[in-house]
C-alpha cells in the first residue's frame, strides 16, 4: 500500500469567482517583482518502501505547477519539534528514514527549490505513523538453515538460525543503521530442499514437512517496510548428494591423484543429472522469482554454491582434492547458469565461487562451519547493504 496525502495548490476557478469580471487570477504569494514564479508543488506523494529502494528509503512523487528548472527537493521530518532539512534529488527523488525512529508518528514536509534558489511553500506529504524495523528472511536448503551434524551415527540439527549465514548478514546490515533500525530475522529454510520444495513444500532431512516457502515469505513479508529475502536453493533439484557420496567412496579406495581425478571426472560426466534437470530448476526458479515479486514487495538475493575441491571431511582427509578442481568448477559453473536462467533483474546474484568458505568436519561435510557461514553472511550483508 502507499501512504499518500495529496496537497493541491490553490484552486484557480474559486479565486475567479470572487474577482470581478476581466479582472487577472494571480496566485496569492507566488508571482513574484520581476514577473516570474517560484515553484509550486500541486501534489507530493510518498510510496511505500519497494524492492527497488535501499534500506531506510522510499520514493517521492511529486507534481509541480512550473516550467522553471527544479534543482533540488528539501525534505524536513516533524515529531513535536522540526528536523534537520535534508535535500532529495530531482530525478527518481528520495527521503531517507535514517534520523527518525521506527513505528513513531512524525509528519513529512517537502518543498521544491528551483535554478534561481527560489523555494516552494513547504507542503505537508505524509503523516502517520512510521514503518516497523526491516526484514530479512533467509530461505532455501541446508546451506542457508544452519544444519550441523558431527558424526555419522547421532542425529543432525536441521535448523539454527543463529549458526546459519543470516545471523552475520544481519549483524553486519545492522552495524550499518541506526540501532533502533536493526533489522528483523527469520529462517525458514530446510535440508534437502529444492526449488521445487521452495515453491510447493516438502518434507526436510529431519522428516518435518514444511508449508511452501515462498507462501512463508509472502505472509512474513511487511508490505509497510523493507523486505529481504536470501535464498540458497538448486543443488537437491539433483541427485548431486549422491553423487558426492559416492565419489567419496571412490576416491577413498583410489590411492593416487589421477585416480581421483578419473573419479571426479565421471562422477561429474556420467553420474550428475543435471542435464536432465536443467530446464526444471530454470523454470521453477523463474517461478520463485516472480512469485515473490508479484505477491510482496521484497527485495531477492539468491547466493551461488562455494567451490569443494580441497575441503577435508576429517583432518586428513579431503575426499574431492585439488586435483578436482576443474571438474568441480565445471559442475558448479552449469549448475549456477541453471538457476541464473530463470533469474532477471528483479533478483541479484551472489557469488561465492571465489570466497574461502570453511566447511564441517565427519558427517557434517560439506556444509559451512562457523567461520564458513561467517564469510556468506559478510558477502550477503554487502550485497543487501549496497
Amino acid at each position: 500500500m502507499r501512504r499518500i496525502l495529496v496537497l493541491t495548490a490553490v484552486v484557480v476557478g474559486l479565486v475567479a469567482s470572487a474577482l470581478p469580471a476581466g479582472a487577472a487570477v494571480r496566485l496569492p504569494g507566488e508571482l513574484l517583482p520581476d514577473g516570474e514564479t517560484r515553484p509550486v508543488i500541486r501534489s507530493v506523494e510518498l510510496m511505500a518502501p519497494g524492492a527497488h529502494n535501499r534500506l531506510l528509503e522510499a520514493d517521492l512523487v511529486f507534481n509541480v505547477a512550473t516550467d522553471l528548472g527544479i534543482r533540488r527537493y528539501e525534505y524536513r521530518w516533524n515529531h513535536a519539534t522540526f528536523g534537520a532539512v535534508r535535500t532529495a534529488n530531482v530525478v527518481n527523488p528520495k527521503v531517507s528514514y535514517e534520523t527518525i525512529l521506527p513505528n513513531t508518528a512524525y509528519v513529512l514536509e517537502v518543498r521544491a527549490v528551483d535554478r534561481h534558489g527560489r523555494a516552494s511553500d513547504w507542503r505537508t506529504a505524509w503523516s502517520g505513523v512510521t514503518p516497523a524495523p526491516p526484514l530479512v528472511v533467509v530461505a532455501g536448503d541446508s546451506v542457508a538453515s544452519g544444519y550441523q551434524k558431527q558424526w555419522f551415527s547421532q542425529g543432525s540439527t536441521c535448523r539454527d538460525e543463529g549458526y546459519s549465514y543470516g545471523s552475520t548478514a544481519v549483524q553486519a546490515v545492522a552495524a550499518g543503521l541506526p540501532q533502533a533500525w536493526a533489522p528483523r530475522y527469520v529462517n525458514i529454510a530446510w535440508p534437502g530442499a529444492g526449488v521445487g520444495d521452495v515453491l510447493d513444500g516438502g518434507s526436510d532431512s529431519c522428516s518435518t514437512f514444511h508449508p511452501s516457502q515462498v507462501d512463508q515469505i509472502v505472509a512474513y513479508a511487511d508490505p509497510g517496510t523493507w523486505n529481504t529475502v536470501v535464498m540458497t536453493a538448486g543443488i537437491n533439484s539433483t541427485n548431486w548428494v549422491d553423487v558426492v557420496t559416492r565419489l567419496t567412496r571412490n576416491t577413498a579406495l583410489s590411492l593416487t591423484d589421477s585416480g581421483d581425478k578419473r573419479a571426479c571426472q565421471a562422477a561429474v560426466a556420467n553420474d550428475w543429472n543435471l542435464d536432465g534437470r536443467s530446464q526444471g530448476i530454470t523454470d521453477t526458479t523463474a517461478r520463485i522469482v516472480e512469485e515473490i515479486a508479484t505477491r510482496s514487495n521484497a527485495s531477492l538475493y539468491w547466493t551461488s554454491y562455494y567451490e569443494l575441491a580441497g575441503t577435508r571431511i576429517a583432518p586428513l582427509w579431503s575426499p574431492i582434492g585439488y586435483e578436482c578442481a576443474e571438474e568441480m568448477d565445471l559442475a558448479l559453473g552449469r549448475l549456477h547458469d541453471t538457476i541464473l536462467a530463470g533469474m532477471d533483474d528483479r533478483a541479484q546474484w551472489i557469488d561465492l565461487t571465489e570466497a574461502p568458505i570453511g566447511v564441517q568436519k565427519w558427517a557434517g561435510w560439506p556444509h559451512p562451519n562457523p567461520e564458513g557461514h561467517a564469510v556468506i553472511g559478510l558477502e550477503v550483508a554487502g550485497a543487501i547493504s549496497g
